[in-house]
């Protein structure tokens, strides 16, 4: 996040927008640990990808981003491995 002070010059704001996002490293892309699922409603067989889960990078725990939820979500999801390059998901 940037901070600047209301008098400063709008050359100065430039340069220190520039030298912020020029040192900032770009996030590197990770494989998802696990895949979370859940059922389309409660009385249903069929299951949806949801989000995904990847390790926490300071060692114990998942860092979980839920991407969308089914209208009739009642909260509860599954953690499973994803699949891997080849594998057919309707086996």
């Amino acid at each position: 996040m940037l901070w600047y002070n209301q008098g400063w010059s709008n050359s100065t704001k430039e340069i220190v927008m520039r030298t912020k996002t020029a040192t900032r490293k770009a996030p590197q892309a990770r494989r998802p640990v696990y895949i979370a699922r859940a059922k389309e409603r409660p009385d249903s067989d069929r299951w949806l990808s949801i989000g995904a889960a990847w390790d926490f990078r300071d060692g114990e725990g998942l860092v979980v981003r839920i991407q969308s939820t089914p209208l009739q979500w009642d909260g509860s999801c599954i953690l499973v491995p994803p699949l891997e390059k080849g594998d057919d998901e309707k086996k």
